[in-house]
């Protein structure tokens, strides 16, 4: 059951983007894409029930705008904006939504906040590029140096604390296991899709010029069987002279038939 879901809400989300692919490694792009936004809200709808049980408010408004934002960037790529687009509003918000949750909670940079920011660096490299993944991170740069800043001068946030150490300790666990589940998922499933479609570039462009070859091999076979009817004919003749001409291009020819089955022989 859970499969079909999967299954058909990718065809839904993915379909016009599909379509539009000039290349199977921009579809390979798109649906890594389409993994991130479905699992990152599989991870943080959940997360809700227990914000809203323990009467953490700040971290629940937070956490269901975005989880809404990145519904809403699924249903872009449903609609057909361009990846590049989707993607590169997907990494921002995947990195500005662990800074607001950091900055909600005394500028915390534990690792529940500093994974989700990796994330969205390496979302903005596999998906948009270069260029993004260094905008993503000089910006990441600045609010890291801004609570650095804040740290050494002590100067307080605007908003208290809203979980103490023992609330955060008992949190992580499940964070990191959610996370390293999302890593492995999104980029291991593109890293899979990636190399099958480098194997499957290869084993073609090994069809093609086995088929290159055959084509070749071929027309110097017709070749030198229309010089063996051409050498009998003169040999029946007694033109001994053209004979040996005859056979001087048989000889080329079956050279040049051993260099195309084995370009380092010497010819």
């Amino acid at each position: 059951m859970s499969t079909y879901i999967y299954r058909h809400t990718q065809r839904t989300v993915t379909a016009r983007l599909i379509r539009r692919a000039p290349c199977a490694f921009q579809q390979a792009k798109i649906n890594m894409l389409f993994d991130y936004l479905f699992f990152k809200i599989l991870f943080l709808a959940p997360w809700l029930f227990p914000l809203l049980y323990t009467h953490n408010y700040t971290n629940f408004t937070l956490t269901a705008f975005y989880t809404l934002l990145f519904l809403g960037l699924a249903a872009l790529m449903a609609s057909g904006v361009s990846l590049t687009v989707v993607a590169g509003a997907t990494s921002f918000t995947s990195l500005t939504y662990p800074i607001f949750m950091s900055y909600a909670n005394d500028m915390d940079i534990s690792p529940i906040y500093t994974i989700p920011w990796v994330m969205a660096c390496m979302l903005a490299y596999f998906a948009v590029g270069l260029r993004a993944a260094i905008a993503t991170s000089i910006l990441l740069f600045v609010y890291l140096g801004w609570v650095a800043y804040a740290k050494i001068h002590h100067i307080p946030g605007l908003l208290a604390p809203t979980y103490g150490d023992a609330d955060k300790y008992l949190a992580m666990p499940f964070l990191m296991f959610g996370y390293m589940l999302v890593i492995i998922r999104v980029w291991g499933v593109y890293y899979r899709n990636i190399r099958l479609l480098e194997q499957r570039m290869t084993l073609q462009k090994q069809q093609q010029h086995a088929a290159l070859i055959s084509q070749n091999l071929t027309k110097q076979f017709m070749l030198v069987k229309g010089l063996s009817r051409s050498g009998n004919q003169e040999y029946e003749e007694g033109n001994l002279e053209m004979l040996g001409d005859r056979f001087t291009e048989i000889e080329k020819q079956c050279d040049t038939a051993i260099h195309l089955l084995d370009p380092d022989q010497p010819r």
